[in-house]
């Protein structure tokens, strides 16, 4: 899952927008690449005008693109920042591996730390008999952190 947290706003809110609308076209991945490499790598040109030529590269459909960036998703970036502030991010890059929080840039180590001994508890409590869908609900969502 991808929450949006702009920390630079004059800069990064027009992407933000952009990859919001495009993931409710089903197309995120395809225009966030486009972003990082005709936006950032090239010159850092993050405009709304260049994030709207994206768009059409990206093949979508343009105005539903132009109503989600100045409807939906202005409101979903809104919405993400308040919940992740919520639960003590403060900047990114911020990852949460079944509830358990990484903040910063991380040595590839530590996230295998993590994800070997979260997939540890994970298939502990399946081989008991726990549906993969109640371990998510039971162990991360309703146990986890709140608030760090």
């Amino acid at each position: 899952m991808y929450k949006h947290y702009v920390v630079h706003p004059q800069s990064a809110t027009d992407p933000a927008l952009a990859s919001c609308a495009a993931g409710r076209q089903g197309k995120f991945k395809e225009m966030d690449k486009l972003i990082w490499e005709k936006g950032y790598d090239a010159g850092r040109n993050l405009k709304a005008d260049n994030m709207e030529k994206l768009a059409k590269e990206a093949g979508l459909d343009m105005a539903k693109y132009k109503a989600d960036i100045g409807g939906a998703c202005k409101e979903t970036l809104k919405k993400d920042r308040a919940a992740l502030a919520k639960v003590g991010v403060g900047g990114t890059p911020a990852f949460f591996i079944n509830g358990r929080y990484l903040s910063g840039a991380q040595p590839i180590d530590r996230f295998k730390t993590v994800i070997d001994e979260e997939l540890k508890k994970a298939n502990e409590a399946i081989a008991k008999g726990t549906t993969v869908d109640k371990y998510y609900t039971e162990f991360v969502e309703k146990k986890g952190k709140k608030k760090l």
